[in-house]
């Protein structure tokens, strides 16, 4: 085999390993895990069972796969968040307040343009499994535990009052991911089109809303 040949070779694997996520990352979300076979997910990319379970060993680790595929890339996002708010004096209100706000922003445009991760994640945590919870116990649980540990290294105790940051943290998460998992049902619920600017504008101002009055109730 000639270089240029092993090049395409490697070229042809990638594609059909992103071809796969990419179906199984659909299904895992409409569906769940337990809801979707590596046959419909071979069907919907386009390849047979087995070229399917060499790419990707088993549903259980092509599950793992896609979450890790969503779940890196928004933790990155939130991961330059935290640092630059840390170096600023988050203990001042206006500049604690505007770097949640450009958070929710940032995330907010991440799910928009990614709409299977809200999906992804909520079915995630319906599910009853703890074979499926790795990605959450390996990747998710640790960085939560580093911005708590954080944060509570930099605010005053007294600040934070009687808010149990971990709890905080996740009561938001599925805040933003909640608002995110069905644009259909809430453009219909309030009479926007929910492809639309104004709706994502909405959904960004209130997630900001109830973020600041989680803050404000800290006393």
């Amino acid at each position: 085999m000639t270089p240029r040949d092993s090049v395409r070779n490697q070229e042809i694997k990638a594609d059909t390993l992103d071809r796969i996520l990419n179906s199984a990352e659909g299904l895992f979300a409409r569906r769940g895990f337990h809801g979707t076979s590596t046959r419909q997910i071979a069907a919907a990319a386009g390849i047979s069972i087995q070229t399917l379970h060499y790419h990707c060993e088993g549903k259980l680790n092509l599950y793992h796969m896609v979450l890790e595929r969503a779940v890196v890339p928004v933790t990155r996002m939130i991961e330059s968040h935290v640092q630059r708010m840390l170096a600023q004096d988050i203990s001042n209100d206006r500049v604690l307040s505007d770097s949640t706000g450009q958070l929710i922003d940032e995330l907010f445009d991440t799910i928009s343009e990614n709409p299977n991760y809200a999906l992804l994640f909520l079915h995630q945590w319906l599910e009853g499994d703890d074979d499926l919870r790795r990605v959450e116990r390996e990747e998710l649980m640790p960085r939560i535990r580093e911005w708590v540990g954080q944060v509570e290294r930099t605010v005053d105790r007294e600040r934070l009052g009687e808010i149990d940051l971990p709890l905080a943290l996740l009561s938001l998460s599925w805040v933003y991911w909640g608002l995110n998992a069905s644009p259909e049902f809430l453009g219909a619920l309030l009479g926007v089109d929910p492809g639309s600017v104004e709706l994502k504008h909405r959904l960004k101002e209130h997630a900001k809303n109830v973020t600041r009055r989680m803050l404000e109730s800290r006393a």
